[in-house]
């Protein structure tokens, strides 16, 4: 490497000092020795071609703020893997009813297919509020769980309340400070009606306690899950209680429970037309079915993401990636598929599927090229929105098939 070269990379950004990573960095932290030839190249092969660096950060990005240390695979393996096994091996997503879906369900659909081709070899299951159910439609099946899991939970609220000092530190990573309640004032006590007013005001739908949502669901957690993703329209709010007496209330994405792989997310402040004092309720159909499009789109990004941190994965720092730190503003051009040190995270934990994942090399390397068809045939389904993305998938794939 030239010494012009090798300045480019010696220079910080941020607070926290940020350096790019070398090209060395980035092939070892994709850990493949052992790997079959064939894996290898599926994985990484060209990859300097196909994936973009890591964008330099600029003033207001989440690498400018934001301390990351980033997670080579081998340190996931080691350290940060949640395990999936023949027991738990099973994504569930239940989205709560709204009298105004901010996307209507035949556009939510596209999100399961998405989720079945991005998590490939999981089964998608999706709340169904009518029967109660969990429903798999490419199986047609239907996993009743309201019976299960209640009497499970009881077993393991000893574990919960273990869990719930880290669960208050697990709000999703978006909780910025221009996303805080009209103010974000910490009131008395005297105050708390006023203050639960204010947080109402979202048009007609009120805020809902984020924590008491994460808490209902892990009540609802089915026996095979491996994890269980909520979705809601409402806007979400957090609370503490100060040592003061006082309560701090924050406004919020959603919140997380890694180790009860359990998490809520709100759609509310991916609206284009979100506001403190109401939304603008005279959208003809057609406006609303394009913003239901941008919001497609962020959900997408947002839910795929969300369900990777339940598989231990860390935000990527090597690479343009999915799994990249990301404030509001970089949102919009988050790609959605992962870099390949990411990808081989995901792809082994799914196949070793209760193996030492240690130890474990991918008997099947051709489940890395099924993987990309089955994303760019799901990402047809989105009528034009992943125009970009359907290129980069085509072109992958075309030169993956030289490799086989």
């Amino acid at each position: 490497m030239k010494k012009s070269e090798k300045d480019e990379y010696d220079k910080t950004y941020g607070i926290f000092k940020y350096k790019r990573p070398l090209p060395s960095e980035i092939e070892s932290a994709m850990g493949l020795v052992g790997e079959s030839i064939l894996f290898k190249k599926l994985i990484s092969a060209d990859y300097e071609r196909f994936y973009d660096p890591i964008k330099i950060p600029e003033e207001g990005d989440w690498l400018m703020t934001h301390k990351e240390y980033g997670q080579t695979y081998n340190e996931y393996i080691q350290n940060d893997c949640v395990p999936v096994d023949p027991n738990h091996n099973v994504i569930y997503i239940h989205r709560f009813s709204s009298n105004d879906d901010l996307i209507k369900d035949e556009l939510f659909q596209n999100v399961i297919i998405l989720l079945e081709a991005f998590f490939t070899g999981m089964k998608v299951y999706l709340y169904d509020e009518g029967s109660g159910n969990y429903i798999n439609n490419n199986e047609n099946m239907l996993e009743n769980t309201n019976e299960n899991n209640i009497e499970n939970n009881n077993e393991n609220n000893n574990e919960n309340n273990n869990n719930e000092n880290n669960n208050e530190n697990n709000n999703i990573e978006n909780n910025n400070n221009d996303n805080n309640i009209e103010n974000n004032n910490i009131q008395n006590n005297d105050n708390n009606e006023n203050e639960n007013k204010q947080l109402n005001e979202s048009g007609e739908k009120m805020a809902i306690n984020a924590d008491q949502l994460l808490e209902k669901l892990k009540l609802e957690m089915p026996e095979d899950a491996y994890c269980l993703f909520g979705i809601i329209d409402n806007d979400l709010y957090t609370e503490a209680l100060l040592p003061n007496g006082k309560r701090l209330i924050k406004a919020t994405y959603g919140k997380r429970s890694v180790a009860d792989r359990v998490s809520i997310f709100s759609l509310a402040r991916f609206d284009p037309f979100f506001n403190f004092n109401g939304k603008i309720k005279n959208l003809s159909k057609e406006q609303r079915y394009k913003i239901s499009l941008i919001l497609l789109k962020r959900v997408c990004s947002a839910i795929t993401r969300e369900i990777c941190y339940m598989f231990g994965m860390k935000n990527c720092t090597f690479m343009s990636c999915c799994m990249n730190g990301t404030n509001v503003a970089e949102f919009d051009n988050k790609q959605i598929e992962l870099c390949p040190i990411c990808l081989r995270k995901l792809i082994t934990n799914i196949r070793a599927n209760g193996e030492d994942i240690k130890n474990y090399r991918v008997k099947k390397p051709l489940i890395v090229y099924n993987r990309f068809v089955k994303m760019r045939d799901a990402l047809e389904n989105f009528s034009g929105l992943y125009e970009n993305e359907l290129k980069w998938f085509n072109a992958r794939i075309d030169f993956l098939k030289t490799l086989i």
